[in-house]
């Protein structure tokens, strides 16, 4: 992996305030492990593998190893010859039939957060790595929990030319939106999607998603229980 040369991060004073509101992933707007969860075990029956996998073993949905690498280097491990492509791509099946039945719903305190963020007139973004067809799936689930209108900026794994921890995506986001590190403001929820926020010197919150330690997380990222739109409304000397 390419070594991440992080930004400084800009003092931030009380006259200061923010122009962007960066949402890092779709792990920010809804809980997926588990219903990815289902569908990667959906497709392994249909193959007839035998696997059986929870969220832990699943792991991040973007960055890398991507569906196809992951579902490879299981085999390998378990001396399988499979088709890891055709697998990957019957997972997506699997899961855009779920998401089209359950729906999705927005995470505690984000639907209040962007309310917020349009209130002051932010710019939004959603800089996600993960692959369209996830990011366009996960968008289309939360239905009417949200207006795709209110982003000025959609990201996703084709955007940038290495995955989070690697701060390509942000600053992808940053150029798009013409808005300077020092005015964002980002929320994420995995260490290394947090990693890539802090390394393009823009200021981090994390809301970490279920399962995950706190203690995991980098030093200069700020770990929430929940969130509120206070954050946007705070300063720091």
């Amino acid at each position: 992996m390419s070594q991440i040369e992080p930004r400084p991060i800009e003092p931030r004073t009380a006259s200061m305030t923010y122009s962007a509101l960066l949402l890092g992933s779709v792990g920010v707007l809804a809980e997926t492990a588990d219903m990815r969860a289902r569908a990667f075990n959906a497709a392994f029956a249909e193959a007839e593998l035998g696997w059986t996998w929870d969220a832990e073993t699943l792991g991040d949905p973007g960055g890398a190893p991507d569906d196809e690498e992951r579902i490879a280097s299981y085999a390998a491990t378990a001396g399988q010859e499979i088709d890891a492509g055709a697998i990957a791509d019957s997972v997506m099946t699997q899961l855009e039939t779920l998401a089209a039945a359950e729906g999705l719903s927005l995470r505690d305190g984000v639907a209040d957060v962007i309310a917020e963020a349009r209130a002051q007139d932010l710019k939004l973004g959603l800089v996600s790595d993960a692959p369209p067809r996830l990011v366009k799936l996960v968008l289309s689930a939360l239905g009417r929990d949200l207006d795709l209108s209110v982003f000025d900026y959609i990201g996703n794994g084709t955007k940038a030319a290495r995955p989070k921890p690697a701060q390509d995506i942000y600053n992808d986001a940053l150029r798009s939106m013409d808005v300077t590190a020092d005015a964002a403001l980002a929320i994420e929820d995995t260490p290394e999607h947090a990693e890539a926020a802090i390394a393009a010197g823009i200021r981090t919150l994390v809301y970490p998603r279920s399962g995950l330690d706190d203690d995991a997380f980098p030093d200069a990222a700020t770990v929430l229980e929940e969130l509120s739109p206070a954050l946007l409304r705070a300063r720091d000397d």
